[in-house]
């Protein structure tokens, strides 16, 4: 396999960043954004270097299972090369431990049966993590509090009516009700309000009616008064929506708990899921390759969240199934999700791959590469508020409208370039697409066309062939909801370039200045910060132009886009990785060692701005 320049040198994995968190600050008004430096496992996935078993092919499922169960506090299970045929799924169950392969085209396992614990969120999967806790997010919560006082944006003390069960440490999930009513401003619906949804129901795993939520740590509790990090991000917590909060016992979260340097192939199972990550805090998938080359089931997912805080998913590679057809193969489905990371990723041919169907508050989705999908690379599909979505290349984005809302969400310095390596047919081709109710955006630094892009933007009506698609009311299997005039309004857009202005746009009128709530003042610089969540060029990024998308950005490595994008990690990954020739000639033979690291050692891909 060829390596590629994507290498790190030891002294620059060893160089921490350190730098003002707020780095969007003059550009994005305090309302419409939080501080994303904390994204990911608290500290960065930790390197283990002790291992309490060791195992070969031929060890079955129950096997690698009870050494799982038996591995001492912050071990490893390495499992050697080879090919593992099981006929039982895989239960990551245990707190501070480690599963490792030996590379995820080197440890092969082919995973035919399901996991023998539901983790409370339906069944049929080939691979949990998780503690077999209750279902805590959906109606069945273990603790539950009245949130009484402490709703400003930016607060670190909330008060709460109980704290029974509640410990430093803990993860605490804060809530309030939907919205019953629009008022034109923010409207964060879900579960049927009127005219929320165009399917009627949200998609939330959330208590029911109560989309806005957010996870937060606990750094101290005094009585009833609770410290929480990294604070509140929702700008309009409001006693009107009588907030509420709710947490699990501390043995129901899985903590600080990894999977690294495998592949999971979940094809011989059939229409079984991959990998379901629940009630979890600190934990990561990282360098696995997730494989499913048939096209059995629907709703099945590679990998698929829920309860899920400061945890980290990145330098893996998600493929499959091969198809033009929509048939709900989600690569990455995103539910009760804050604070966690989502980089440096491939996904390589599905039919839809980043999915966001909430809620989900406070994530960094970021530098990931999107390989001939069929829907748009990235889907807002569920109610959330409060991400960033930074330097990703892929086809384009979509705000749906299907399930619920979205707000505060900030798009910045993608590449999003159409038909240039994506199917791309369905229902939205323009780079950036919000449909009704996806309001108060902001879309800054972006580099655009769709391949075919004759208009610059459509408000309230569809065009695939425009650059933005704006207020359209989308489609659905429900009562249409109205085009929505809110969403042109709110948005904030400064120093994008699209191919049908050929040119980078600072227009004063596409800034959301003179509005009257969460308003975002004229900017009075043209100059962007390289990166919105880290202080400084991330290793893993090398000799790769740093930062690699942007209006600065000049003698780009793509051709066209007016020189303003160059190619990030996992590009140059994908397209320097040969194919698998045991999976048909399709597959790549990914391996996240090779791709990303120099002497032996794993380029770190959790670096973020230390306050």
């Amino acid at each position: 396999m060829r390596r590629i320049a994507v290498l790190v040198a030891c002294v620059v994995v060893a160089t921490p960043y350190y730098a003002d968190a707020q780095s969007w600050s003059g550009i994005i008004g305090s309302s419409r954004a939080t501080d994303w430096s904390g994204a990911g496992v608290v500290g960065g996935i930790p390197n283990r270097t002790t291992v309490c078993a060791t195992l070969s092919p031929g060890a079955t499922a129950s096997q690698i299972n009870s050494a799982i169960q038996s591995c001492p506090s912050g071990q490893v299970v390495f499992l050697n090369a080879g090919t593992y045929n099981l006929t039982a799924g895989i239960e990551l169950s245990k707190s501070n431990v480690t599963l490792r392969g030996a590379g995820s085209s080197a440890t092969i396992l082919k995973i035919s049966g399901i996991t023998s614990v539901s983790c409370h969120i339906g069944a049929g999967r080939v691979m949990n993590m998780c503690t077999n806790g209750g279902n805590i997010g959906v109606d069945s919560a273990e603790h539950t509090a009245t949130w009484t006082a402490g709703y400003a944006k930016g607060s670190t003390v909330v008060t709460l009516s109980s704290t029974t069960g509640l410990q430093v440490g803990s993860t605490l999930w804060l809530d309030q009700q939907d919205d019953s009513s629009d008022s034109g401003d923010i409207y964060m619906c879900d579960f049927g309000a009127p005219n929320c949804a165009n399917n009627g129901t949200g998609e939330s795993y959330a208590r029911n009616g109560r989309g806005v939520l957010e996870g937060q740590r606990v750094t101290a509790i005094n009585g009833l008064n609770v410290t929480i990090s990294p604070g509140v991000r929702f700008p309009s917590i409001r006693a009107s929506q009588n907030p509420g909060a709710w947490w699990g016992n501390s043995t129901t979260i899985l903590q600080n708990t990894g999977v690294e340097n495998l592949t999971i192939d979940m094809t011989p199972c059939g229409g079984c899921a991959g990998l379901f990550v629940i009630n979890v805090t600190n934990c990561w998938v990282k360098g696995v390759r997730f494989i499913k080359t048939d096209t059995a089931g629907s709703n099945v997912f590679h990998v698929f969240t829920v309860n899920v805080m400061n945890s980290t998913f990145t330098d893996n590679y998600f493929y499959g199934p091969n198809t033009t057809q929509l048939i709900s193969i989600y690569q990455n489905a995103i539910h009760i999700t804050s604070s966690s990371l989502i980089q440096n990723n491939i996904y390589h041919t599905g039919s839809s791959s980043i999915v966001m169907n909430g809620p989900y508050y406070g994530n960094v989705v970021a530098y990931n590469y999107f390989d001939n999908a069929v829907q748009a690379s990235i889907i807002l599909h569920g109610i959330g508020a409060m991400n960033l979505f930074e330097g990703n290349n892929g086809a384009n984005m979509s705000g749906d409208t299907i399930h619920s809302s979205h707000a505060f969400e900030t798009i910045f310095r993608n590449h999003w370039d159409g038909r240039a390596h994506n199917q791309n047919s369905t229902e939205t081709q323009a780079p950036i697409a919000l449909y009704a109710n996806n309001r108060f955006f902001n879309a800054i630094g972006n580099v655009m066309s769709s391949g075919h892009s004759t208009t610059y933007q459509t408000i309230n009506a569809h065009n695939t062939d425009a650059i933005f698609e704006l207020g359209w009311q989308g489609t659905g299997s429900g009562t249409p909801v109205t085009n929505d005039s809110n969403v042109n309004r709110t948005l904030m857009r400064w120093g994008n370039w699209d191919n049908v202005n050929n040119g980078v746009r600072w227009v004063s009128s596409e800034v959301p200045s003179a509005i009257a709530n969460f308003g975002n003042a004229l900017p009075s610089t043209q100059v962007l910060p390289p990166s919105m969540f880290l202080a400084g060029k991330p290793a893993f990024f090398a000799s790769v132009a740093w930062p690699p998308i942007g209006p600065d950005v000049v003698g780009g490595n793509i051709t066209g886009y007016g020189a303003h994008a160059n190619k990030i990690p996992a590009r140059l990954c994908f397209e320097n990785t040969p194919v698998d020739s045991a999976y048909g000639g399709i597959v790549r033979k990914f391996d996240a060692g090779t791709c990303y690291a120099s002497a032996g050692l794993a380029a770190p891909t959790n670096l973020r701005i230390v306050r």
